[in-house]
Parts: structure tokens; sequence; C-alpha cells
């Protein structure tokens, strides 16, 4: 490996592959990356499973064949047998996500897999070991009764980690500040990082304190969420890529901050943030300017 950023292939190269897929995972793992993040859900048996959303969206999910009609059951509802029931290998023609993703390799027989799965592939693939992201997949907001419970789906992702021997070779990242407090109280040497997102609601001095941020306001710390991630026990900031500049890489240094952007998919932009300083940065598509 050379002295750039580790480069972390998003949601197992999506856009490229089916997000959070084995498939795509393998594939990635056959170029010089240093790891791969993945999005987790649980079922009702308890299974870990890699997905981004709460539900299966009807423009990427076919069941006997057929696309589904409306969003699929809770995955937090389902038993993993049930949920191996739907085919995530395509994307819906004419749809939305279609148009964004127009180079993605479409298969048939995808299923979502499992977190085991996914580690069993990390641990046969060639030396040096891989990374894994794994972003616990909760919502702190009241009435979000799809998403699943945070101990639980804590608990369960550092079972599967242990079982595999890969609590080394992990960290667990997250917008619900909770999840991330959690999985410091049980594995206080996990890596973990704070997700954040600046849209127009964060930037408002009149907003109500947010769920998200574990009561950690960053209106108490300088109105800085670098500050509140610090305070929070936090040693990594991870933000969308566009909210990384001089300015916030400076003030992450003088933070003893590590700076993970994710949401790049252009190599200009994995180069630019090299140039700032930046840790990681994790990756959708294939033109990662290797």
């Amino acid at each position: 490996m050379t002295d750039r950023p580790l480069l972390i292939a998003g949601a197992t190269g999506y856009g490229a592959w089916s997000a959070n897929s084995l498939e795509g995972a393998l594939a990635c793992l056959k170029t010089p990356i240093d790891g791969i993040e993945i999005d987790v859900q649980i079922t009702s048996d308890g299974h870990v499973a890699a997905h981004h959303d709460y539900r299966l969206s009807p423009d990427a999910t076919r069941l006997d064949g057929s696309w589904l009609g409306e969003a699929g059951p809770p995955i937090k509802a389902m038993t993993l047998d049930e949920l191996r029931r739907y085919d995530v290998g395509r994307t819906r023609p004419g749809s939305g996500a279609a148009a964004r993703y127009p180079l993605k390799t479409e298969l048939d027989g995808v299923w979502v897999p499992t977190l085991p799965e996914l580690l069993a592939a990390l641990n046969a693939a060639e030396r040096p070991r891989r990374m894994i992201y794994v972003e616990i997949k909760t919502d702190p907001r009241p009435g979000r009764d799809d998403a699943p419970a945070p101990g639980l789906i804590v608990e369960a992702v550092l079972r599967d980690l242990a079982a595999a021997d890969y609590l080394a070779a992990a960290k667990i990242i997250a917008f619900d500040w909770q999840v991330l407090r959690l999985t410091h109280e049980r594995a206080p040497t996990l890596r973990t990082a704070h997700l954040t997102l600046t849209t127009p609601a964060t930037r408002d001095p009149d907003r109500p304190p947010s769920p998200w941020n574990d009561g950690c306001d960053p209106r108490e710390h300088g109105d800085s969420d670098l500050a509140a991630i610090k305070a929070h026990g936090g040693v990594e900031w991870s933000p969308y890529y566009t909210d990384v500049t001089p300015e916030r890489m400076a003030e992450a240094r003088d933070l003893g901050l590590r700076v993970g952007p994710w949401g790049l998919s252009a190599g200009d932009d994995i180069r630019r943030m090299a140039q700032l300083g930046v840790y990681s940065s994790t990756v959708s598509g294939a033109d990662w300017g290797l």
C-alpha cells in the first residue's frame, strides 16, 4: 500500500455492483482496495443482514421474478429464510436508480447476505487483511418503528465480528451516535467513526436538539459538530466529502480527530481528499483512481 488514504468500497462497490452484496464484495476484493463498507439490519431471528434501507426497495427487488409493487415488509420483521426469497440483483428498468447507476452489473439470483458470510469472504481473501466498516442503521426519531433496536443490533454485530476473529480489522460507523456509545461500552478497543451530513436543518440556529447526537448538541460545543464528536468520545469524523475543507481539516487536527469522508465516486475527488490529508475515503463505483 502507498501513503494514500485508505480506500474503502462503499456498500461493496454500489454503482458498479448490487449494494451490500456478496457478489460486489468478491469483485471488490479482486482490486487493491483496503476494505469494504456495508450497511446492516437485523432479521427477526437474529441474523445481521447487509442492507441499507429498513425495507426492500420496489425498484431493486423481485419476488418470484416480479418486481415489488411497494416496499417490502421491515427486515426486522422477517426471518432470514423469508428475506432470502427476494432477489436484489437487478434494478428496475426506467427507474431513477437505473438512471443514476447506468454501469451497474445486473445479475439474477442475488440474495441479501449476512455479516458472517461477508466476513468469511474477507477471511478467505488474499492478504493483506482488508478492513470492514459496518454502518449500523438505526433511527432515534420517534415513530421510526421499522428500524432495529440499537442495543440489539450492536450486540449481534459484535457477536459476529468476534466469531470471525474480525474485531481488530473492523470499524463501527453510525449517524446515530447512541450506537457508537453502546459499541464503546461493550467493546472499548473497537474502532468507531461518527457520521455526519450537513443540511439546511442542521445549520438552523433555532433547530430543536437532534436525537442523532445522543444528547451531545454541537451548540453546546461552540456550534461545532467536530467538537461535539470529541466531547462524545469520538476519534474520527466521517462527513459527506463536500463538507471537508482545509479549515475543517485544521479543526479536526487541532482536536486530534481523524477524518474519513464518504460519498466519493470520482478519482479527482479522491485525490483532492488525499491532498487535504484525510485518513480514509469510502467510495462508490469503480473509478477510484487506483
